[in-house]
């Protein structure tokens, strides 16, 4: 009789979908059941404008219903950069549930509240860019930022297919999201680090300066968490995916776990 797998909820950042993960190594999809949510107002989500859909406490409640809505009562979390931010706002509020927890690129949030200020206003100016512009447009200015230099030293044939995997997109549904649920509208958990009493993971890339820095200050405030650096930019799914999902792998080996069996594929 074949052992129960566990399970790995992976969430994506922004502008990604449930699509993002399609480049899954064969050793998770054998060893886990693997649930890939489209987050609202991306991928296949309806399109909804109201703020009480995007804000923190709507996600972290729409995210538990839909897994206790499929019998999930214990899982690993993975969060890349929006996702990862969801995933630690989740975990704080429903620990027991949660076997590990992997963060890649992202933030705990912001305590000044001036650069909270600042951040609202950035992210609501781009969410009406959003709106005014058609999505391949949007969807260039936004990896042209330096964030993502390591996407668009590879040049326009590499962008494009970057961008083509992104599409369609929903422009409301992203506005909203960036509007609604941005660093600066979302609590930030900075003091709250020291209760997640599971094992993490923080991985980031060694090129993203902020979110480097920001990995080491998630690590040095989480009780048991390993840090990772990737020679990335902010995209490490993308830009070094055989490196980020091998950390993964040998991340997950080490939980201690009597029943666990773990099957490499050559």
């Amino acid at each position: 009789m074949s052992k129960k797998k566990e399970t790995i909820v992976f969430l994506h950042g922004f502008t990604h979908s449930s699509h993002s993960f399609l480049n899954l190594p064969e050793e998770i999809f054998h060893n886990y059941r693997c649930l890939i949510p489209d987050l609202p107002g991306h991928g296949k989500t309806k399109v909804l404008e109201a703020a009480t859909a995007f804000d923190t406490e709507a996600q972290v409640k729409l995210l538990k219903e839909w897994l206790s809505s499929l019998g999930l009562n214990k899982f690993h979390l993975f969060g890349y950069s929006m996702g990862g931010r969801l995933a630690l706002q989740f975990a704080l509020k429903n620990l027991a549930q949660i076997q590990s927890l992997i963060l890649v690129s992202t933030t705990a949030g912001i305590e000044d509240q001036t650069i909270r200020s600042e951040r609202i206003r950035a992210d609501n100016q781009l969410a009406q860019k959003i709106l005014s512009l058609e999505p391949i447009e949007f969807l260039n200015q936004w990896l042209s930022q330096p964030l993502f230099q390591g996407i668009t030293e590879r040049g326009t044939d590499f962008i494009a297919q970057e961008i083509q995997k992104r599409l369609p997109i929903q422009k409301s549904g992203l506005a909203c999201s960036l509007k609604y649920f941005n660093t600066g509208i979302m609590p930030s958990v900075w003091d709250q680090l020291s209760e997640l009493k599971v094992r993490c993971l923080v991985i980031a890339g060694s090129r993203d300066q902020k979110y480097s820095k920001l990995a080491s200050s998630l690590v040095t405030s989480i009780p048991d968490a390993k840090l990772i650096i990737l020679e990335t930019s902010h995209t490490p799914l993308i830009e070094s995916p055989l490196c980020l999902w091998k950390s993964v792998i040998n991340f997950l080996q080490r939980l201690p776990c009597r029943e666990r069996e773990i099957k490499i594929i050559p």
